[in-house]
């Protein structure tokens, strides 16, 4: 009798926003961490935003990848836009995408965009801060994204990109910083559509969603590190918790389940953004040395 082969476990963790200096929010990844080192997954696949403002400070960015080095499961990441800077003509935060910021994410935490297979299943990851940016390289990832599709027959197929396709309407022409703009967004939606892309897994808002666009699962990762509550349920969010998402593949089937630890602190930011506008600006904390 055949043994049939074990599921495959996936958590997708994201904007943990982990900083050496103004580490207000690495207390909810030590967390993590341990979980993780209870009961390892196959893979841990972070969806952008490691650090706080790496796009700026490249001590933030090691930071957070040594933190990630100690987890006990392989672990990969895309670029957020706190990582790696913001598609130029959508940058909100002032940091716009460049050559300097790119080779920097490259070369402390790794590639881009990428392929993993594990479980006859392929995961595919790609940095939406080049999605309507005008640059030489989107075009160089729209044609990686069609090879990894067209390459890979039937649907066991499941994509991760920091920011949401969209929020509510996907034909919205407005300007945003909160999913991928407009410009960019129907090419990404027909390429999951037509190539049997199963579920897409995002972030960037800090809090978690579950849409349906044509048949293409949307799962809203929540953050590990900070939200903004009365924004959140002003948006009709709900209230928002730290945690993170367990995907589960078994054979065909796709699943997930959204985490929400006891162990974990929701940690409000609102009145700081009120007042000061950005996240980034936190002060530094005196006196802490982290471990790494």
């Amino acid at each position: 009798m055949t043994t049939p082969p074990k599921p495959i476990r996936i958590v997708q963790v994201s904007d943990t926003h982990l900083s050496r200096h103004r580490g207000h929010f690495n207390f909810n990844f030590a967390v993590f961490a341990e979980l993780m080192r209870q009961d390892p997954p196959d893979l841990i696949v972070h969806s952008g935003d490691l650090s706080l403002n790496g796009a700026d400070d490249e001590s933030d960015l090691a930071f957070a990848k040594a933190w990630h080095d100690l987890l006990p499961a392989p672990w990969i990441a895309i670029p957020g836009n706190h990582d790696i800077g913001e598609a130029p003509p959508f940058s909100r935060l002032k940091q716009p995408l460049d050559a300097e910021r790119i080779a920097r994410f490259e070369r402390i935490v790794g590639p881009r965009w990428w392929t993993r297979d594990i479980g006859g299943w392929r995961l595919i990851g790609l940095d939406s801060s080049l999605m309507a940016s005008g640059l030489a390289d989107e075009a160089r990832q729209l044609a990686f994204l069609d090879d990894a599709l067209q390459n890979r027959p039937g649907n066991r197929k499941l994509l991760f990109v920091h920011m949401p396709p969209y929020e509510d309407d996907p034909d919205d022409p407005a300007f945003t910083t909160h999913s991928v703009p407009h410009p960019a967004r129907a090419g990404l939606l027909d390429r999951c559509v037509a190539q049997g892309v199963r579920a897409i897994g995002c972030a960037h808002l800090h809090v978690h969603r579950a849409l349906s666009h044509r048949g293409l699962q949307i799962v809203w990762a929540p953050t590990t590190a900070f939200v903004n509550i009365a924004n959140r349920i002003a948006a009709g969010y709900g209230f928002p918790r730290a945690g993170y998402i367990e995907w589960t593949l078994d054979g065909d089937a796709l699943s997930y389940r959204l985490v929400e630890p006891a162990g974990m602190i929701t940690q409000d930011v609102g009145r700081w953004n009120e007042d000061v506008g950005s996240t980034i600006t936190m002060p530094p904390l005196p006196g802490i040395t982290w471990p790494v």
